[in-house]
């Protein structure tokens, strides 16, 4: 995203400049999902604009996936489903044969110093301390997924004085819920792995994993993020329709 020194240098439509208005209030204001943004006449008053111009400056922002309008409801900050997207590769079934989204549990957290690798993938500066965490996902008290993940002290110090069992089961929206930090999109990469032992999926090295490495993205695009999930091969489950 352009700062706003180099923003102001582009002779954009005023339609534009509103959509990156709006942007702005989105990354700085704190909305509920369930809390709609300003309304049109609001927005247009706000900037001095015609509705019109606003109108097509949220559709933009609609266009982008930041967005999403309701019927007779508003237009709410677009929260993306993540309660699935592991889902996408790991099939849960309960004893009944039923797909099932399992239960997330704190195991750690703590504050520890900077690491290179993960410091370069959430773009902190090489000294900055990271929040980190180990969390297990639950099926009928199984653990089918191990998880760690990476965040940065600074943006997400509140989750210190979280005590662990009062953690959400969805990670993200308990994150802005926190500490205010909204995360918008995310990049996956997976891989399979072999000759990996680890202490909560409590699996034999001869038995394969999958990986999925994922980082979470701000609305502004920036990763606020770093998650490594692992699963039992057995579970890998993937589905896509193509039209």
């Amino acid at each position: 995203m352009l700062d706003e020194n180099a923003f102001k240098n582009f002779k954009l439509p005023r339609y534009e400049q509103v959509r990156w208005q709006i942007q702005k209030l989105l990354v700085q204001s704190k909305w509920t999902i369930d809390e709609p943004i300003p309304s049109e006449q609001e927005l247009a008053s706000m900037y001095s604009v015609s509705v019109g111009t606003v109108r097509k400056a949220v559709e933009g922002l609609v266009e982008d996936g930041l967005l999403v309008k309701s019927q007779g409801r508003g237009t709410f900050l677009r929260q993306p489903n993540f309660a699935t997207s592991l889902m996408r590769f790991f099939r849960m079934r309960n004893q009944f044969g039923e797909d099932v989204q399992p239960i997330g549990e704190i195991k750690k957290l703590e504050i520890i110093e900077a690491v290179p690798a993960i410091n370069q993938k959430l773009q902190l500066s090489e000294n900055d301390p990271l929040i980190y965490i180990e969390r297990v996902r639950l099926n009928e008290n199984v653990v089918v997924l191990s998880e760690k993940i990476w965040l940065s002290a600074q943006l997400f110090s509140a989750l210190k004085e979280v005590a662990l069992k009062d953690f959400a089961n969805l990670l993200y929206p308990f994150y802005y819920e926190k500490c205010g930090q909204f995360v918008s999109s995310a990049v996956e990469q997976l891989s399979f792995k072999k000759n990996l032992q680890d202490p909560y999926l409590a699996n034999q090295l001869s038995e394969a994993l999958v990986q999925v490495c994922r980082v979470a993205k701000d609305i502004q695009g920036h990763p606020i993020e770093y998650r490594e999930s692992l699963g039992f091969a057995e579970n890998f489950n993937y589905e896509i329709t193509i039209h």
